[in-house]
């Protein structure tokens, strides 16, 4: 028998305070979630299918499980960009609207570049915040050869 992908064997629970500052801090220094290891990149902007540790798939099995980290790397960037133009705003007695109209545009280009792996990682923490790995699901992670259960894999002769 073969299970889903998207169940993760466990239902939401409420975490807590300790559980849930664990697995951000270690999705802030760029380590597994999960485990604390890694590795967890294969380039600044490209993550592992795995976790070179644990063996718990990054996406999860789940084809749009991407769009979290792009509202969690989109919320970043704009509070980013809102702090660089408090401090300007507040560093300046006259408003440089030339260097802020052409300037923020680039600070939210650099931003989007900085934080990239950063959301992944911390929409995944967020995700094991709600929906902690089970030992089943590990396992069942690191046995299963594709991606998402869509993708078919190469018949066993």
């Amino acid at each position: 028998m073969r299970r889903d992908e998207m169940d993760s064997g466990s239902g939401l629970e409420v975490p807590s305070l300790g559980r849930t500052a664990r697995l951000f801090g270690r999705a802030l220094v760029l380590r597994c979630p999960n485990c604390g290891e890694g590795p967890v990149l294969d380039g600044w902007f490209k993550l592992r299918v795995k976790c070179g540790t644990c063996g718990l798939r990054f996406q999860r099995g789940e084809h749009d499980y991407f769009v979290g980290s792009m509202m969690i790397l989109f919320v970043m960037v704009g509070l980013f960009t809102y702090a660089v133009l408090f401090v300007m705003l507040l560093a300046t007695d006259a408003t440089p609207w030339d260097l802020l109209e052409n300037g923020l545009p680039v600070v939210a280009i650099l931003a989007i570049l900085a934080f990239f792996p950063f959301a992944k990682l911390l929409w995944l923490a967020f995700d094991l915040m709600l929906r902690p790995a089970t030992p089943g699901e590990l396992e069942w992670h690191r046995e299963a050869g594709a991606e998402f259960s869509s993708e078919r894999e190469a018949p066993r002769r």
